[in-house]
């Protein structure tokens, strides 16, 4: 890949700005859905069916002041919530989404370098406030890192293991997207692919910080949490950061678990499109139903269900694909 074309993917395609539009029409439905589940209109002022309503937020508060305490680092968290939003953005180049993805051989443990880090730095952004809502926020980011990213990392890579053992993808993340659609139909992987989109979509639920587990920026107890003192540009940075992985998120259990668009190459391009779309829609769906139906956990519940039911779930499926006979 030369570098204008890697320029080209970072920038275009699927790098920011195909991103930033995701992230707008994906925000608009969010909201959309989780408004007329609760018996709301939710947007509908701001463009036709108040589809431009994500866009006037952002705008809202690129443009209000962005207030620094003293003692905070602001320089500081604008250079990690950078980073971290381009470690989801070089994600989605790993994907088959792209033109030309980035893959090689065992890529998957930068892949899980990239997943890891928004979490790293949300914590140290929240870290950077001396505030006593800032510091509670932290400790239970912290806290639940520990139980959620250990699950997620878990069920992204049992199908990764499964897809080369029994289709050579070379321990690949861009491969695995490939081939690991195949696994559903093979009665030996069908239970350790359940139990493993099972864990996902849950751990997923809580890496974007959404009911039940809300717990690090609970509203009606600590206010924001490690996000009280920040506003204007940064809290702009901050909830776009949260909204790039709901969109990269939800891509990469769309292609890693169901294919997206591999399974129907033979359609026209724009049928395929459609049915990749349908998929990424019901797993936004999923997340957004699991938010609006459930009260907010404790952090014991959340740790409770991660370590007593989601970690073994998806231990016992990490273990049958690794010990697994493969195919001659």
């Amino acid at each position: 890949m030369g570098l204008l074309e890697l320029l080209y993917e970072a920038v275009v395609y699927p790098g920011v700005l195909f991103l930033s539009v995701a992230v707008w029409l994906t925000q608009w439905y969010y909201r959309k859905v989780c408004a007329r589940m609760q018996n709301r209109m939710g947007p509908s002022y701001t463009g036709p069916f108040g589809i431009l309503q994500p866009i006037a937020d952002y705008l809202k508060l690129f443009f209000k002041e962005d207030v620094s305490i003293e003692g905070s680092s602001p320089r500081l968290s604008v250079i990690l919530l950078s980073i971290a939003i381009g470690s989801v953005v070089a994600l989605a180049l790993m994907l088959p989404i792209a033109p030309r993805p980035i893959a090689s051989d065992y890529d998957i443990m930068l892949a899980m370098y990239l997943l890891i880090w928004p979490t790293i730095a949300l914590a140290l952004v929240g870290a950077l406030t001396p505030n006593p809502f800032s510091a509670i926020g932290t400790s239970r980011l912290f806290s639940m890192t520990l139980a959620y990213e250990v699950a997620f990392v878990a069920s992204i890579l049992t199908p990764v293991v499964l897809s080369s053992a029994f289709y050579g993808a070379g321990y690949s993340l861009y491969r695995s997207c490939l081939e690991a659609w195949r696994l559903w139909s093979d009665p030996r992987t069908f239970v350790p692919m359940v139990l493993s989109l099972i864990s996902a979509l849950l751990a997923l639920q809580c890496k974007l910080l959404a009911k039940p587990f809300d717990i690090p920026d609970a509203e009606t107890e600590i206010v924001a949490g490690p996000f009280t003192e920040y506003s204007g540009f940064k809290l702009a940075l901050i909830l776009g950061l949260h909204d790039v992985e709901v969109v990269v998120g939800s891509l990469l259990i769309t292609m890693l678990f169901f294919g997206g668009f591999v399974p129907f190459a033979w359609l026209p391009w724009y049928a395929a499109l459609i049915i990749t779309v349908v998929e990424y829609l019901a797993v936004v769906t999923i997340i957004t139903w699991i938010r609006t139906i459930t009260g907010r956990f404790r952090v014991d519940q959340a740790l409770v269900l991660f370590w007593k039911y989601v970690l073994p779930m998806v231990t016992v499926a990490l273990i049958i694909s690794v010990v697994m006979p493969r195919a001659p």
